[in-house]
């Protein structure tokens, strides 16, 4: 594996936690890496100077798992930083060094720097460590709970998936929308949580605004009510009731007052205060004091509220059962004052159909958050729907959708996000079609009636998505062929439109210079305002090489025509895979003046618009050849360029790589056409 990187601690010590890191400390995290350096991430998720997740605090227990900096360990300090701490009474727990002389300082843990690896991941490694054996040391530092956050919606999602769910939440609702991070341990696949706000809309509205783009929602294992702006939370202090909400049935109850120093302080404290906050949200043993607006079922006919509790991290699950079957067996036992205790108004449930309210208990470096809300409106905008449903509706949809290949849904992503629509009309070209996702997709939106088609270009074998009984369906042409070779054919298909294409998509298995390339071959076939999706594969020798070549590629396609390319990171890309899409925005010289699209045909003398065709053509001609001798090039085997270079006389670079073997050829070659160029002898 490679080496894990070490980040000099900051100054003052490291007794702050990672909400308060500052632009310095940013900035140093950055610079811990540079392009072509060592990189930040473990291999999957490798990245450069700025992709590291460390250069946003918020999101710092994202990026890989480190180990503490060495000093932290070789010299731990008291937490103003003067004095080095004793390590045998760190070690006795409590206990003497047995040293009467000793110089190093005998303090509290309160009073020794902040856990690091708490802080960045809000998770302690020694915690983890009681966890399986509870005969293990404790941690020798503090874990610093954080003021309660403004958050109001936990989304569990996978590692390595947690940077895209990150972004399209922002872009969905803000660019503060995301307040914080979490892991649920220090594994390197696990699983971690990204805290989001509602900003101003209400936890129904939120929830429903991500449940609504259907590939987010798939990638969420489970979402958590944490809290309503309607019913904010003071430490301290019950909050005021609430009923259902307008918009569908919004959070009951939120409580965030149980904390605790570490895991086992918090587990206690869940023990102890859990059942009494249920109770005073689904009216316990002062039923009798509500009112017909209260959390709980509203009259003694009804029966008591059915419980579904769902915990993160999974392991507070038995913690919280524990505490709910301890009230359980409580009820009805005589109280101090020699009364006996009614039965309690609620009870739980391990079914979701069975229960009527959701019980969410959601513990994030040190403090439970517990957020009780209604499951009796299950109506497609009920909050049930956005934070129970929606993923699994999502997931079933897509298993539905009868897709040949996971492409299928990296197409329709791409074009959701770009805000692209496919009319029925429209001739597609889907370069690198094999095994036939993108071409299945494109094709049900088409109209073959209406001439909508899809030319499918790839020397490989379509996959099997039969159309009434036929092997493919009506509107699509299989081109056998390189994208570079189907140029001329799809032109040849319509001869009286010089641009016929709408949309380009090109998903092939390249580098992204070979992708533009081919990308760059269909040009002269464009309609101005065509659609561009591109797929930048991590084809490419080295994580620094890919993204040189994606930058690279980027220019390529604005100086070919098209407008500033929107590069997405699609849940439906891997993780090193980008996806681009770009509009057409043409030329003014070219087979679009040739339509007349650069200005009007009727105001042109019938003799300069013949001229402007010819010259059209020529220089149509001219550009098609370049782009296709530069996709030759980008795409010629080393063997074969060293054949040409034997062929004209001259020797191959000794021990060269292909890229110098087509360097050298393409030397030779601009050579024999400047000294044959009649422009260049005069």
């Amino acid at each position: 594996g490679q080496k894990k990187q070490e980040q000099s601690p900051p100054s003052g010590g490291w007794n702050r936690p990672a909400s308060f890191i500052t632009t310095h400390d940013t900035a140093a995290a950055a610079a811990a890496t540079h392009r072509g350096g060592a990189c930040t991430m473990t291999r999957p998720r490798a990245m450069l100077a700025g992709d590291d997740p460390s250069a946003d605090p918020l999101l710092s227990c994202l990026a890989a798992i480190r180990a503490p900096p060495r000093e932290l360990e070789t010299a731990p300090r008291t937490a103003d930083g003067s004095r080095l701490l004793c390590k045998r009474f760190c070690r006795a727990d409590g206990g003497s060094c047995e040293r009467p002389d000793c110089p190093d300082a005998h303090v509290p843990i309160a009073q020794r720097q902040t856990c690091w690896t708490f802080d960045r991941y809000g998770v302690c490694a020694r915690e983890e460590a009681r966890r399986a054996d509870p005969k293990a040391p404790r941690c020798w530092f503090p874990h610093l709970v954080p003021p309660p956050a403004a958050h109001h919606i936990a989304l569990q999602v996978e590692v390595g998936m947690s940077d895209r769910v990150v972004s399209r939440c922002r872009e969905l609702l803000g660019p503060d929308a995301v307040v914080g991070a979490a892991r649920a341990d220090l594994s390197r696949n696990g699983d971690a949580l990204v805290l989001v706000t509602a900003g101003g809309r209400g936890v129904a509205s939120a929830a429903r605004i991500l449940a609504a783009d259907s590939h987010l929602a798939a990638r969420i294992k489970r979402a958590y009510a944490t809290g309503d702006e309607r019913n904010r939370y003071i430490e301290g202090e019950r909050n005021e009731r609430g009923g259902h909400s307008a918009e569908g049935g919004g959070v009951l109850f939120a409580d965030a007052s149980v904390v605790g120093d570490d895991a086992d302080a918090l587990d206690d404290a869940l023990r102890e205060k859990l059942a009494s906050l249920v109770d005073a949200a689904l009216g316990g043993e002062n039923k009798n004091e509500k009112d017909s607006s209260s959390f709980g079922r509203g009259d003694s006919s009804s029966g008591p509220a059915r419980v579904r509790v769902r915990c993160f991290p999974p392991r507070l699950r038995d913690v919280v059962v524990e505490a709910l079957r301890t009230r359980d067996e409580d009820a009805g036992e005589a109280t101090g004052g020699g009364a006996t205790r009614g039965p309690r108004n609620w009870e739980t449930r391990s079914r979701v159909d069975d229960a009527t309210h959701a019980l969410d208990v959601v513990a994030v470096r040190g403090r439970a958050t517990v957020c009780a809300w209604s499951l009796i409106d299950d109506g497609p905008d009920s909050l049930r729907a956005s934070l129970m449903d929606a993923g699994e509706v999502a997931r079933k949809a897509m298993t539905d959708a009868g897709a040949v290949c996971r492409a299928f849904h990296k197409i329709e992503e791409a074009t959701a996000r770009a805000g692209t629509s496919i009319e029925p009309t429209w001739r597609c070209v889907d370069v690198g079609a094999a095994p036939g996702g993108w071409t299945q997709w494109l094709s049900a939106r088409l109209d073959v009636a209406r001439g909508g088609v899809v030319f499918a270009v790839d020397p490989a074998e379509l996959g099997d998505f039969v159309v009434d009984g036929l092997p493919l369906p009506p509107n699509v042409t299989h081109l056998k062929m390189r994208g570079e070779d189907a140029v001329k054919t799809v032109l040849d298909g319509y001869p009286g439109d010089p641009c016929p294409v709408d949309f380009l998509a090109c998903d092939a298995n390249v580098s992204p210079t070979e992708a533009t390339g081919i990308v760059s071959s269909f040009v002269p076939a464009l309609r101005r305002g065509a659609t561009l999706v591109l797929t930048f594969k991590d084809a490419a020798k080295g994580y620094a090489e890919w993204r040189r070549q994606m930058e690279s590629a980027t220019e390529t396609l604005t100086a070919a025509g098209f407008e500033t390319p929107r590069i997405f990171h699609l849940f439906s890309n891997r993780s090193r895979e980008k996806t681009v899409v770009a509009k057409f925005a043409g030329r003014e010289s070219g087979r679009e003046r040739a339509r007349g699209t650069a200005g009007c045909p009727a105001r042109e003398a019938p003799r300069a618009e013949a001229s402007l065709r010819m010259a059209s053509r020529n220089a149509d001609g001219a550009r098609l050849l370049l782009a296709r001798s530069l996709a030759v090039f980008a795409t010629m085997p080393g063997e074969f360029a060293e054949a040409h270079i034997k062929a004209r006389g001259f020797a191959p670079p000794p021990n060269g790589s292909v890229r110098l073997m087509r360097g050298r050829l393409l030397k030779i070659l601009s050579d024999e056409v400047i000294a044959e160029s009649s422009w260049h002898a005069s």
